[in-house]
């Protein structure tokens, strides 16, 4: 079961890494949307809980954003999924039993803080402001999947590095 959770997580890498190359954001999103959700499956398969929940959340906010044109009720959205995401840190501890040691606490709040950060910056107008902060995104979620030991997670974060990189460079930067 574990190398099927580890062949989800491949796929998973593949749909997010290329969501950074999309010109259009509701693209970027939509095929992030489809890269959470086969992550969550890896994660649930794996027992890392709160990987599991915070990308049912990322699949939930990507339909949400994809569809979402008015920044007004955006922001609305924007709080109701950033308490959905603390809820799914709390929940991590409280319904599926991880310990709540302090390496814990920290380990798990890491991608809790890039699923906020990343889903502030659904709200933003352009997929540039979108590509920059996927850095923190990354970050936390690099250092979960090593603890972890997410083959396609840690795959993943590594090539979403460069690939906002190459983002940026072919959609951000001004050429001369």
């Amino acid at each position: 079961m574990e190398a099927f959770a580890q062949i989800l997580s491949i796929a998973g890498l593949a749909c997010v890494v290329g969501s950074y190359q999309q010109k259009k954001k509701s693209t970027l999103i939509a095929v992030q949307a489809t890269g959470g959700a086969l992550f969550a499956i890896h994660y649930f398969i794996l027992g890392a809980y709160a990987g599991f929940l915070l990308n049912a959340i990322a699949v939930f906010r990507g339909v949400v954003f994809y569809k979402e044109r008015s920044a007004k009720v955006g922001k609305t959205w924007v709080a109701v999924i950033i308490a959905m995401c603390l809820a799914a840190y709390a929940l991590t501890f409280i319904a599926f039993g991880t310990e709540p040691t302090l390496p814990n606490l920290i380990l798990e709040l890491l991608p809790t803080i890039g699923m906020v950060v990343l889903t502030v910056s659904f709200n933003m107008t352009n997929a540039g402001q979108i590509r920059a902060l996927g850095f923190v995104n990354s970050a936390g979620w690099l250092t979960y999947n090593i603890a972890h030991l997410s083959i396609g997670g840690i795959g993943c974060e590594v090539l979403c590095f460069a690939s906002i990189i190459i983002g940026i460079l072919r959609h951000d930067v001004k050429k001369k």
